[in-house]
């Protein structure tokens, strides 16, 4: 098969505690608005997709990722197409954090032989793109990375290549991470001075996951394709500042230079402040970046984001 296809953005799902689709990161609210932890990601339009009773066993984590890609799906135009031939390719930094500290206290209050079986199943990391190939029929392959920082890059970068081998038709890929009490926990002790202070002080947990559907031929008139996806450490990255950039911080404060750096320039826009610091967070910046272009605001723009250890991904998009 060619390996110069292109690769079309055919549509695009996200959701967060702030809203779903071009709701989801407002630029009037911040992300310290939904730290208290009964402001989760409202699911609740799921059942526009799937029945309630088939819900009743699914986990927030799952239920969020589901979300996000029948919302991709939808823009798409892809809900009734057959989905025999589509891959799934998700990224999330910690998993079902609340499913599996909820396993946790199971096990410590129950003991091993009365441990819940549903928070086990579900805590896996894999266990949201399983729900989603279940629920939309999808029967090609399916794929969880695990990354903090560069995870969307990662399976973004495995789309592409089951795409252009032929392997399937279409490609579910994004992102997906959830808020638990935990997490915001750990946040607060890791922006005190005893703890070194390796996060910044503002930051807060955030939640929400954000899908792209991609394939090789346009399915709508407005399109967007998928240019060139670079992932090196920052210091061979060569940042091109020629059209609008979505950079996603992870709130790290020895990062701090460099974001302060990249964010100084010209039509750049920082989702941290919105999103709070999420493991996934690039794959919301390649929404939002893609959909700036499907909007026809603008013909170009990328997303950029940082691991832990400088590693740097940018992702390109084009008209």
């Amino acid at each position: 098969m060619s390996q110069h296809r292109e690769i079309y953005i055919l549509g695009t799902g996200i959701v967060t505690p702030h809203g779903e689709q071009q709701n989801a990161l407002p630029v009037d609210l911040v992300a310290s608005s939904i730290t208290d932890s009964s402001q989760r990601t409202d699911t609740s339009g799921l059942t526009k997709f799937i029945p309630k009773r088939a819900l009743r066993r699914i986990d927030h984590f799952s239920r969020l990722a589901l979300h996000a890609s029948f919302l991709a799906l939808e823009d798409a135009g892809l809900l009734e197409t057959d989905h025999e031939n589509m891959g799934v390719a998700l990224a999330s930094g910690y998993g079902a954090a609340q499913t599996s500290f909820s396993f946790l206290d199971s096990f410590f209050n129950d003991g091993d032989r009365l441990a819940s079986p549903t928070y086990f199943s579900s805590g896996l990391h894999n266990a949201a793109s399983a729900y989603i190939a279940m629920q939309t029929k999808a029967q090609g392959p399916n794929i969880c990375t695990s990354n903090i920082g560069l995870g969307p890059a990662y399976s973004l970068a495995t789309a592409v290549h089951w795409l252009k081998t032929g392997i399937v038709d279409y490609v579910l890929v994004g992102g997906v991470d959830e808020h638990c009490q935990v997490l915001e926990h750990c946040v607060n002790r890791f922006q005190s001075a005893e703890e070194g202070a390796c996060l910044l002080p503002d930051v807060v947990a955030g939640e929400g996951a954000a899908f792209l559907v991609l394939g090789t031929k346009p399915e709508r008139t407005t399109s967007c394709v998928l240019t060139d996806i670079k992932i090196e450490p920052y210091s061979k990255q060569t940042l091109q500042h020629t059209c609008p950039m979505f950079v996603a911080p992870l709130g790290l404060t020895d990062q701090q230079s460099i974001v302060a750096r990249i964010t100084a320039g010209e039509n750049v826009t920082n989702i941290l402040p919105v999103l709070g610091s999420h493991p996934s967070a690039l794959a919301f910046s390649s929404v939002q970046a893609v959909q700036s272009i499907l909007s026809g605001a603008v013909s170009e723009a990328q997303a950029f984001a940082l691991d832990g250890a400088r590693n740097s991904a940018v992702i390109s998009f084009s008209k």
